[in-house]
């Protein structure tokens, strides 16, 4: 992506939506900025418009809008803090004698403004407009039985045909992060702009066509596929499941009658208060299991202390991933474990670290529209806080 930076050094035009004290009432210090935008590599003539981004002040949760103001003035400046920037708008430019138009996006984290100016380096990125299979629901937390005891084997996944034609099922890939969006650290070598770590994935089985979804349908991937209603009246059904996840053998039952995933690894323990993010993918047709694993294998390091560690895990391309989710609490959030190109925002089930709340709430896609003949669209802005809602009544239970 540095390759072929387009430099565009902007003062930005801040247009603060919030109501505003004179300065000079409080001993607040307050921070200029100007942006570089880095234009992605093989961009040519680019010609960049409607940029708006939004800093979000980590401590106070206050947003600021700022718009690229072509004129090169700053009318405002913003108080000191830690941010987390993201950029919307459009470019257009180039290729094969052709003008495109596209989406373009941008997302930083852990920007320090410390009261002086300061120069904020914004790497943007296409945002792919090409709909396909998305992750409709993740219902990670479990239920409580109706003593109050947590009852975890009643996990799941939903993945929904977000296009207009028939998509196939086959090698689909879900994946568990290894990182943790609640512990940020330095690991080496850092692979998270290329790829996605993970120790626990699961393929849909097939040959390519054996497992069609009509436009507008889902599939249902349980993690055991049984009806916990008999168990926990609190639960759900989820005998007739597509696909189900085989767990560890302590806590897996096995329904004859539904489809096994495809273990390549680990064993899918979903996090119950959502510590980890997931990603959907598929695996190339050319690619095997074994050649994946052996080529994909990732060593890294940690400094943990004053002690360094090191461990193993496998990594996903990111061109092989359709959409990635990244889940938090948002009293413990400390960055997103994926590429922003891929999500550069995270949802929640519980606000605070052990919310007893949290307890049969899903993650849950929002509705973009219903076409006339009834098929829903669900939108996919490649960010979670603004596509999901948290906290939501599952699915399976309405």
């Amino acid at each position: 992506m540095k390759n072929n930076i387009f430099s565009l050094l902007i003062f930005l035009s801040i247009l603060i939506a919030v109501v505003s004290c004179k300065r000079e009432d409080f001993d607040i210090k307050y921070s200029g900025i100007k942006v570089e935008l880095n234009v992605p590599q093989g961009i040519n003539n680019p010609t960049l418009s409607d940029i708006v981004l939004t800093f979000k002040e980590a401590n106070t949760g206050i947003e600021t809008k700022a718009a690229l103001n072509e004129a090169g003035n700053l009318d405002r400046e913003l108080p000191t803090g830690s941010y987390t920037v993201t950029l919307e708008g459009k470019i257009a430019y180039e290729q094969e004698e052709r003008s495109i138009v596209e989406k373009v996006k941008s997302y930083r984290d852990g920007i320090a403004l410390m009261g002086q100016n300061q120069i904020i380096n914004l790497d943007l990125f296409l945002v792919n407009e090409n709909a396909s299979f998305v992750i409709k629901e993740i219902f990670f937390t479990g239920t409580q039985t109706p003593e109050n005891k947590a009852y975890n084997g009643d996990k799941y996944f939903i993945i929904y045909n977000n296009s207009d034609d028939t998509l196939y099922a086959d090698r689909l890939i879900v994946s568990q992060s290894t990182f943790l969006t609640t512990t940020k650290r330095e690991y080496t070598p850092n692979v998270m702009n290329e790829a996605f770590t993970t120790t626990d994935i699961f393929m849909v089985p097939g040959n390519g066509e054996d497992y069609p979804v009509a436009p507008g349908q889902q599939i249902l991937i349980a993690s055991n596929a049984i009806d916990h209603t008999e168990g926990n009246p609190n639960s759900f059904d989820l005998k007739n499941a597509d696909f189900e996840m085989q767990l560890l053998s302590s806590i897996n039952v096995d329904n004859p009658e539904v489809t096994n995933m495809v273990t390549i690894a680990g064993s899918m323990t979903m996090h119950n208060r959502g510590f980890t993010s997931y990603v959907l993918a598929r695996l190339p047709e050319n690619v095997t299991v074994d050649d994946f694993k052996t080529e994909h294998y990732y060593t890294y390091s940690y400094l943990n202390g004053t002690r360094i560690v090191t461990s193993n895990a496998y990594k996903i391309p990111n061109n092989y991933i359709l959409d990635a989710v990244n889940l938090t609490v948002p009293a413990k959030f400390e960055w997103i474990v994926t590429s922003p190109q891929l999500d550069m925002g995270w949802t929640y089930c519980g606000k605070v670290d052990q919310d007893v709340t949290r307890f049969g709430k899903s993650v849950l896609r929002k509705v973009l529209t219903t076409n006339p003949d009834g098929r829903v669209i669900y939108q996919d802005t490649n960010n979670s806080t603004a596509d999901f809602i948290p906290e939501a009544i599952p699915s399976l239970k309405k």
